[in-house]
């Protein structure tokens, strides 16, 4: 057997973090109550954490802190003044996906060791090299990866690598999702998603949960990964103390299995162990191969939970319902609505049988009453998500008294106040500055029309077909020097090598300009006089910090993320950095990018039961759902350049079937308008 790999346990409060202590985690990853991408979880203070990393390194325990939120203009000084507090108290490594962190702490704090979050999406060898060249000690891959994908990346690269194990799965690849950003301002990229994959949809005369996963299992694949991985993770910062133990305690068994007969064996108990723990239907994702079939459950929600119950009628202070399952004071109980909406768990902590007395528990098959926080209506389902844990004040005791006396955290220093000027230099005032308009396309057939017009640059998607049309092809100098490529967010480890070589090809034949619309990307593109590289909007750039990170890495401007708001874009404006920012003021972006392709029909929407409509169809043998309209700023031209900004991006290729043709969206440019509905995204809501 091969040396056992890193069991990285979930942590969302305190309780959580005792229970996979206590039950074998050699690691725990958890987050702050600012810059966390589950942003709804207990998280920890400064305070706690002061305890709480003495604690774990005294049991041999590592800490991980995830600082994986993306990182907004305003939050930038903040951030330093939390980094500059976690360089005190030492943690193992911070889980990040922000540029701006990246740059900022390679600079400033060398001693704070990075790992790249899944939402840096890397899902490929280039990926991790590139990481791993800003700063990365480990890599978390896409969940999106096949076994023998991670084995590939492992052969090529030999960097630290960690995986997914066990846990929820998202619909859309990591860090590419912008569905509930759009539908509701609250980002996933932040730690706020609200699961709009997760929501009972309708098609034709069909309803169905049709975009929602099941959970990741990998225990039969431990022996398999043991070798190739530095750690295993489970998903799970939202899960109760009790979901963490048993969990832990099930993959604990089958690591520290001496041999293959034995491994088997705690299989098999590891199995009876998570069967005590609520979960969607369980499956070994793509990470064993399973297809879409297996994954997503259109039949039902795939709460997480077990089912224990059902309301049967709602009175002004007691919910009767009907028991599947038994249940206890102290239990926690998450609701699901007829439409399958999940609500926010509540505890158990008043129960009552039929003839209202008062009672502990109930049994399955029975009636009961409870008393409920949550207005309830007939027919929701209780999902029981969890078990009455150890008091919170005994755990903080047993913590304070293994550590007495907490570390400290260093005050706020002047050098916070220099690192933040460093990014945010005032601008020049009264500079004129030209004014740059980029095009972007998806179809050669464009391609006549976007060289002939007056734009400053045209941005071809650098699909296959694309790029063996254009290599045919001939091209005058000028064209040359205003046709570019776009290179596609998703690129699988089986296709690097030929975007390797064509990339080369290209650059050879004197095409030098190239959006990067993925980390690694910079590794494909070799560093050479005239090549001239855009940061795209799919590296969710959105702080100065973060800017700064591409422009070092030989970029001359950068995409604004998708998700800005207007205070964003007035914060930036003031800044020198804002001179080489470009706005996207049309677009029509993939909400959901996914390997997994729904048992859906393309060429209908999916209606949510708010009477959203989502357009899905297949390219490149995946899933892309966009909205039923497209995003337009064209409107806001005018206030664009009153702050001062001269670089706009018309992103003319990403859409459903029908949208607008490419001579359309640029006369709506020239009159600052367009036609039709349209969204302004983020636009007038304010960063969270």
């Amino acid at each position: 057997m091969n040396s056992k790999p890193e069991l990285l346990a979930p942590a969302g409060n305190v309780e959580s973090f005792y229970a996979a202590v206590q039950s074998g985690a050699n690691a725990v990853y958890l987050g702050l109550k600012k810059f966390s991408a589950r942003a709804t979880a207990a998280n920890f203070t400064l305070g706690e954490l002061a305890t709480i990393v003495p604690y774990a390194h005294k049991r041999g325990v590592r800490v991980y802190v995830a600082l994986n939120s993306q990182v907004v203009s305003g939050e930038l000084a903040s951030l330093i003044d939390t980094l500059d507090a976690l360089s005190s108290l030492k943690p193992d490594s911070l889980i990040v996906q922000d540029a701006g962190i990246f740059h900022i702490v390679r600079r400033r704090f060398p001693a704070l060791r990075l790992h790249a979050s899944t939402l840096a999406a890397v899902h490929n060898s280039a990926g991790v090299r590139v990481l791993q060249a800003m700063g990365a000690r480990r890599v978390v891959l896409a969940r999106e990866l096949t076994l023998e994908e991670i084995e590939k990346i492992y052969d090529t690269t030999r960097a630290e690598l960690e995986i997914f194990i066990h846990g929820a799965l998202c619909y859309s690849y990591s860090g590419l999702c912008l569905a509930s950003g759009y539908r509701g301002g609250r980002s996933g990229l932040r730690g706020e998603c609200v699961q709009p994959c997760r929501l009972k949809f309708h098609q034709g005369n069909k309803d169905g949960y049709f975009l929602s996963c099941g959970d990741l299992c990998g225990l039969e694949l431990v022996s398999k990964v043991k070798p190739i991985v530095s750690a295993i993770k489970i998903e799970g910062r939202m899960k109760p103390a009790s979901w963490v133990a048993g969990v832990v305690k099930a993959y604990r068994l089958v690591l520290d299995a001496e041999s293959l007969d034995e491994e088997k064996k705690a299989v098999v108990e590891a199995k009876e162990l998570l069967a005590l723990n609520p979960s969607r239907r369980l499956s070994p994702a793509r990470l064993g191969n399973a297809g879409a079939a297996e994954i997503l459950t259109p039949s039902r929600s795939g709460s997480n939970g077990l089912w224990s119950a059902t309301v049967k009628s709602v009175s002004a202070d007691r919910v009767l319902i009907d028991l599947r399952r038994p249940l206890a004071i102290g239990d926690r109980i998450r609701p699901e609505s007829s439409k399958g909406k999940e609500e926010e768990a509540f505890t158990v902590s008043q129960f009552f049988d039929t003839s209202g007395a008062a009672i502990q528990s109930a049994q399955g098959s029975t009636q009961a009453y409870l008393s409920c926080p949550k207005p309830l209506k007939p027919g929701d389902k209780l999902f029981k998500v969890g078990t009455k844990s150890e008091p919170l004040p005994a755990i903080w005791k047993k913590i304070k008294d293994a550590v007495p006396r907490a570390a400290s955290i260093k005050a706020a220093r002047s050098l916070t106040r220099e690192i933040f000027e460093e990014y945010e230099t005032a601008a020049e005032p009264g500079k004129k500055e030209e004014e740059i308009l980029t095009v972007k396309i998806e179809s050669s057939t464009d391609l006549v029309l976007a060289l002939q017009s007056s734009v400053s640059r045209v941005f071809l998607a650098a699909t296959k077909t694309n790029l063996e049309r254009i290599a045919k092809q001939r091209f005058s100098p000028p064209q040359m020097k205003k046709l570019g490529f776009s290179l596609p967010p998703i690129i699988l480890e089986k296709d690097m090598e030929y975007y390797k070589a064509a990339v080369s090809w290209f650059l050879k034949k004197g095409f030098m300009l190239w959006e990067i619309n993925n980390w690694g990307h910079f590794d494909l593109i070799e560093k050479q006089k005239g090549v001239r590289l855009f940061a795209g909007a799919r590296l969710n750039l959105r702080n100065s910090a973060a800017f700064a990170q591409t422009f070092d890495m030989g970029c001359e401007s950068a995409v604004l993320s998708l998700e800005a708001t207007r205070t964003e874009l007035c914060e930036l404006a003031g800044h020198k950095i804002r001179s080489r920012l470009t706005v996207t003021v049309y677009s029509w972006p993939a909400l959901f990018t996914s390997c997994l392709i729904p048992a859906v029909y393309m060429d209908r929407p999916l209606i949510s039961p708010r009477k959203e409509f989502y357009y899905p169809t297949t390219k490149a043998g995946r899933a892309e759902i966009y909205a039923d309209r497209p995003v337009s700023w064209l409107e806001q031209l005018p206030v664009l350049r009153s702050l001062g900004y001269r670089r706009f991006l018309i992103d003319a290729g990403e859409g459903p079937a029908k949208r607008p043709g490419l001579s359309e969206v640029l006369r709506g440019f020239s009159a600052s308008r367009i036609r039709g509905v349209y969204s302004l995204f983020n636009f007038e809501r304010r960063p969270e």
